[in-house]
Order: structure tokens, then sequence, then C-alpha cells
């Protein structure tokens, strides 16, 4: 196997050298050769595999975000001998059997938060017996096709409308929040913010730029940003993530993003609250990447409101004329989905912030952006329509 591309970088050299000392005449490579004690991250999956075979395929197959060739292609495969670690059923294929093997591509063609990972057609593997020759375990069931989670405070009355607000998700840019805030306590109440810094914060909380994001992350200790908060704000379902690098999957919930706007609103010093829910005000129809954030509360709720958004692994040209930015890159965490289109709204709405919305969604793999704005709006107007201002 090639070496991977991951996040725009080749990686693998550890797994070229491992598959440098097999056996590569034509005739061995027709024969799988299944593998103990080695250690796959899951890709879609949550867990670890420490089993796989190594087989012959054909170069230039297709991976498949599903074992479906409907499915986008996310990944393909440039080599003629690949590791693969697990096998399931899925649409019928040319091969005259509906088995699909489970790899990470050796180049991301689509959807770069998967990192190549996905299905490849039996087809294209040098196989005889589908799936016995490759001696793999069947793969675990696909995540969900789509999740809804949220939750409605109300801070004149302390009641709530809430569902699954306990589920985890990735944070995407939610986790903005954090980082802003964190900022802010570190510098200091009284400390005025440098003038680069204040731009950093504009741009990160109006237009989700995920570069200004990325500056202040690495600056305030990556992943340490986001276990000082988890103190000092009392957050249950929040944890960072597992690579330090990757803050856009950051594990949140609905009940936890509602507690990060409470301590803003009413534990932070006052000027840090002015600060990060001035920008929330101005939140740009037009983010910094390329997408329109005007979905769920800006789209559903009258004015006045504040907002900041989230979302993760569409895979379409953005909607606004407006110059792409760099997206934040991603990795794995043990207990959320990485896979499915992510797409959050949050936020307050009526005079003084009296309420907190929060709607978290996860969607079918190759859902459209609009398909999933109407949704998320979809279900925050509903919330609201029950309880407007």
């Amino acid at each position: 196997m090639s070496m991977r591309v991951f996040n725009g970088l080749l990686v693998g050299v550890l797994v070229a050298t491992a598959l440098a000392l097999l056996p590569t005449s034509a005739a061995q490579a027709q024969v799988c050769q299944h593998r103990t004690g080695v250690s796959h991250g899951g890709g879609i999956f949550p867990n670890t595999f420490t089993e796989d075979s190594v087989c012959g395929n054909q170069t230039g197959a297709p991976v498949h975000a599903t074992p479906d060739s409907s499915s986008p292609q996310v990944g393909v495969m440039d080599t003629a001998q690949s590791w693969f670690l697990c096998w399931t059923r899925g649409q019928q294929h040319g091969g005259g059997n509906n088995v699909w093997y489970y790899t990470q591509g050796d180049r991301v063609v689509s959807n770069p938060e998967r990192h190549g990972y996905g299905f490849v057609p039996a087809l294209y593997l040098n196989t005889s017996l589908d799936p016995d020759d490759a001696r793999l375990a069947q793969c675990p069931s696909l995540p969900a096709d789509r999740s809804t989670a949220y939750m409605v405070y109300d801070r004149v009355t302390g009641t709530s409308v809430r569902s699954e607000e306990h589920k985890r998700f990735r944070s995407a840019s939610l986790v903005k929040l954090l980082i802003a805030l964190d900022y802010l306590e570190t510098l200091g109440p009284g400390t005025a913010v440098p003038t680069a810094d204040a731009q950093l914060l504009q741009s990160m909380l109006r237009s989700s730029k995920d570069n200004a994001a990325s500056a202040l992350w690495e600056r305030g200790g990556w992943e340490t940003i986001v276990s000082r908060m988890v103190t000092k704000i009392g957050l249950t379902d929040t944890a960072p993530p597992a690579d330090r690098g990757m803050w856009g999957y950051t594990e949140i919930s609905a009940a936890d993003v509602v507690k990060i706007y409470r301590y803003i609103l009413e534990r932070a010093d006052p000027s840090f609250r002015n600060l990060i829910m001035g920008h929330l005000r101005q939140a740009t129809r037009c983010a910094d990447d390329g997408w329109d954030q005007y979905f769920g509360i800006p789209r559903a709720v009258s004015a006045p409101w504040a907002v900041k958004q989230g979302w993760s692994a569409f895979d379409e040209d953005p909607r606004c004329p407006v110059a792409a930015g760099t997206r934040s890159p991603s990795a794995r965490t043990a207990s959320v989905d990485l896979a499915s289109p992510a797409m959050h709204t949050s936020g307050t709405l009526c005079a003084n912030d009296r309420k907190i919305m929060v709607v978290l969604t996860l969607n079918p793999l190759g859902t459209t952006w609009a398909d999933a704005a109407s949704r998320i709006t979809t279900q925050a107007g509903t919330l609201y329509a029950a309880a407007p201002c």
C-alpha cells in the first residue's frame, strides 16, 4: 500500500514498510494475508481495528462512503495491494455478489473529514470467494442515518424544552465559543485585547473563520482550552478531541452548549459577555468558507437573535459569493459520529437574550446542504412557535 493522504500530508511510511516484507509475486498477490496485532483507527467507526488482511486489488478502485456505488466516492486505491479491515453487504455489483470491503483510500477525493475511509466492492479485490478469502470480521453497524438533539432554555422562568440533550455530537464550529471565552478569561478583565487578536475574535465569531480559530487554539494550549472550560463552567458532556490539532471534533451536547451561553450571559465578566455576544449579534450570512450560515435560528426566528452556527462534512460548492477559506481538520474520538454531515444552530433569542436555543443534527451521508438547512430550520421554527417571545 502506498503512503496514505491524511489532512493533505502523506503518511503511512510504517504501513508501506510492513507491506514491503510481504510476498510480492503475482501469484502470491492473489491471496489475502491476514494479520493480527496491528492497529488501525476506525475511520467512520468508533473502534480500533487490531486485525486486517492485505489483499491484491485493482489500481484505481473507487472507495465509496457507503456500500453503494451511488454514494459519494471519498477515495481511490492507487496501489495494487492494500489492507482491508472488515466486510459488509451492500449493493449488488459486477463481481457477482454484494460484498464490500472497508479500507482507507490511498488518495482522498472528497469529504476530507473521512480521510479516505470507505467501502470498495469485492469486484476490485483479487479474491475468488467473498468474504471467505479475506478472513475478516463483518463490519460494525454504520452510524445512524440522522439524529437530532435540542434544548431551549428560558432564563426568566428557568424552564426548558429538551430532547436527547445529553447526546454527544462533534462540535464543528460551536467550539469557537469556548476558544473565545478561554482567550478572554486568560487575558483577564480590564486588559485591552490587542488589535490583531480582536480581529481574530471578530472573524471567528461573526464569520466562523477557521484559520482564526486555529491560531487561538494553538496559542491557548490546544486541547487544554476545552479542559479548562469544562472545569470552569461545569460541563458534563464535553471532552477534547482525541487529536489535539483537531478542534472541530470536540465533543459537545445541547445541554452543555446551553451552559456555555448561560456562563457567558450570567457569570462571565461583563466586558467578555459584551464582546462575544456583540459579535454573535452581527453574524454574517456568508461564512468565511463560503457557506450560507443563515439556517436554523436566523432563518426561523424573528429578531433579535445572536447565533453561532456549526457544520461539517458537506461536499458541495459554497452557496455564498465569497472566497473559500480553510475548513477545520478533524480526527476520531471514541463516542461521536464523525462521518455523517453535521449541522448545528445555537444562540439566544428574544429581548435581553431571554431564551437560549441549541439544535444539533446529523444527516445521512450524501445529504445536501439545502436539505440539511431546511431540516434544522424547520426544527428551530417548530420550537420557536411552541414558545415564542
